[in-house]
């Protein structure tokens, strides 16, 4: 199979210009393949404060996307998702919705989990959705109920969409990101704010305090759970994924599902982007570039094995390629 012809885009190979693409071709080409590989942060379960249950956090999704070794110097951004946080009260990395936006608030900074943070790849330090190349969203917290209803489980992240959380009163569920815009507000009785904040990057927190779960960080954050006077805190959207198709000579997202994250076969992720169980924070997400031969790289944890170097993304940095390497 011939190769395809290169692009001006920093030595790229578009999407569409290598046909009957299969994972054996991949191992057949030569070094300067890059596979790049992501997963966003699950979300935080939610605790069951003064009432009787609570649910688990979303899990992160995951994206994967092989890339043309630049043919000039350049440096991507990385950014790995912080796991969400049972009463989560600020934003880590990935933008995962706070819980407890009012932070300390007497006893009622103990019900909704925190969002899990997207995981992504940017081509500026400048972070946002036209500097974006790869994204894989984060899922969103667990939510609470009384005895009369089973709690909301917080929605996993994207994926082309993030999963919607759960509630089993119609109507007060975080919803997922999308491709352009962020969840919409869930119901909430007695409201003490009009803005849940979920937009570019950023998930969504309750519009009372810490009532509901928070929305997963992601290219479009999801929104958070509401809440019922009939008893129930309902969980949180999960943030959507990303792909640039145009920089990738092939590129794939994986929405999340319940607690398991998306892609999640692949052996070197371990535990990363799983949601949490009840009163548990989410796990962090994880970014590793992985090519043939020795280093022609610099950034993140640098290891080889079986002839493929390594370079893993346990939090946020920077990778940058340097082509006089080859």
């Amino acid at each position: 199979m011939p190769f395809p012809s290169r692009t001006k885009a920093y030595g790229v190979w578009k999407l569409g210009e290598i046909e009957n693409f299969t994972s054996q071709t991949y191992y057949s080409w030569p070094t300067d393949i890059v596979e790049i590989n992501i997963w966003g942060a699950g979300g935080a379960g939610g605790t069951v404060g003064g009432w009787t249950l609570a649910a688990a956090g979303g899990a992160g999704g995951a994206a994967s996307a092989l890339l043309k070794y630049p043919t000039q110097i350049i440096t991507y951004y990385v950014v790995v998702g912080r796991g969400g946080m049972i009463n989560q009260m600020e934003y880590f990395d990935g933008g995962g919705g706070r819980a407890a936006r009012d932070g300390l608030n007497g006893t009622d900074n103990r019900y909704g989990g925190g969002g899990g943070g997207y995981s992504g790849i940017f081509n500026s330090s400048i972070l946002s959705r036209n500097t974006a190349l790869l994204i894989a969203g984060g899922g969103g917290g667990g939510g609470s109920s009384t005895s009369g209803y089973s709690a909301g489980a917080g929605g996993a992240g994207g994926g082309l969409t993030g999963s919607d959380g759960i509630t089993f009163i119609s109507g007060y569920n975080g919803k997922g990101g999308t491709q352009t815009t962020a969840g919409v507000n869930a119901s909430c009785d007695t409201p003490q704010a009009t803005n849940g904040f979920q937009g570019e990057l950023i998930g969504g927190s309750s519009l009372i305090n810490s009532f509901g779960g928070a929305g997963g960080g992601g290219y479009w954050g999801g929104s958070a759970g509401g809440y019922s006077t009939a008893g129930v805190m309902g969980g949180g959207g999960g943030g959507s994924g990303y792909s640039n198709k145009d920089q990738f000579l092939y590129s794939t997202l994986y929405p999340g599902s319940g607690t398991s994250t998306g892609n999640s076969s692949d052996v070197l992720r371990g535990n990363s982007g799983n949601g949490g169980s009840i009163a548990t924070n989410g796990s962090n997400g994880l970014v590793y570039f992985k090519y043939k031969g020795t280093p022609i790289a610099t950034g993140g944890v640098i290891s080889q094995s079986g002839g493929y170097t390594y370079h893993t993304f346990n939090s946020s940095g920077n990778i940058t390629f340097n082509p006089t390497s080859i």
